[in-house]
């Protein structure tokens, strides 16, 4: 299991109750944040890649139930988990009374359980996620639980604020899957989340939807987040067809540890990208 731990010297347990967490739980891996509310800083990143995906449950209850920062009481606790059933839904369209039917549609019940939530540019997110991992988060004393997409989508709303970009294509690189938010006109035109086996098929998705939106390969831009390596090979076959590379950047409204200047911002920007206070609307 690979590990990494950041941890600023202001960082003390003993005033969690002014402490706000975010635990991130994906299919091969999860990572947790702290967020000093008096300070205004992020102090703490902790990551766990494990190596195993295959029994991740049976390795993943264990490090979250033995580890004795999630044992503390904050402030606040939020949980983004990735699950590829995922739709979301236009405000306008979703029925509360509904909410079953909608649910029982979208997915099989009977081995998950679905949720709502509000989410950027006035839509709902309707998910899914198996009884193993709804088992797990119901020994953790979490707030608030979101599908991990909520946070690129946010950061898609961010960024399609800026006059300067109009059009741009979001993607959270995951493992086996990603994450894709496409912006037109500074409106979301798509949202959804494809499974790839190899380079080609992850190129494949980026340039079917530059065909779909007609977007220009040499001017619009496609903006990276999640874990890359040095040299990503992902990375470097669609620098072969695609002229405008950036990657995400944490929120610029908080303070960071200078401990987090160890890893490149984009490979957990997407812990920091929804401000806390969104809790109280979402």
């Amino acid at each position: 299991m690979q590990q990494i731990s950041l941890i600023d010297e202001t960082f003390n347990l003993l005033n969690s109750e002014h402490y706000k967490i975010t635990l991130q739980i994906l299919f091969d891996s999860f990572s947790f944040t702290i967020f000093d509310s008096v300070r205004k800083k992020h102090i703490l990143l902790n990551h766990y890649q494990l190596e195993n995906s295959e029994n991740f449950n049976d390795v993943l209850k264990p490090l979250i139930s033995d580890n004795e920062i999630l044992k503390s009481n904050f402030d606040d606790f939020r949980i983004f988990v990735f699950t590829n059933n995922i739709v979301i839904i236009p405000s306008s369209f979703s029925n509360q009374d509904k909410n079953n039917d909608y649910a029982n549609f979208n997915f099989n019940e009977n081995n998950s359980k679905s949720f709502f939530c509000k989410s950027s540019f006035d839509t709902i997110i309707n998910y899914s996620i198996s009884k193993e991992i709804n088992d797990l988060l119901a020994t953790i004393k979490y707030k608030t639980l979101y599908p991990h997409a909520i946070s690129i989508l946010k950061e898609a709303q961010i960024v399609s604020l800026q006059k300067n970009i109009i059009n741009s294509l979001f993607v959270c690189v995951l493992h086996k899957f990603i994450e894709i938010v496409a912006i037109k006109n500074n409106e979301l035109q798509l949202f959804n989340v494809f499974q790839y086996q190899n380079d080609d098929d992850f190129c494949y998705y980026l340039n079917y939807l530059f065909e779909l939106f007609k977007f220009d390969k040499e001017k619009v831009p496609i903006i990276f987040s999640g874990i890359t390596k040095k040299n990503d090979s992902r990375i470097s076959k669609a620098e072969q067809f695609f002229k405008k590379i950036q990657y995400s950047k944490s929120n610029t409204q908080y303070i960071y540890s200078y401990r987090f200047n160890e890893i490149p911002q984009h490979h957990f920007s997407n812990l920091f990208i929804m401000p806390y206070e969104d809790n109280k609307r979402y």
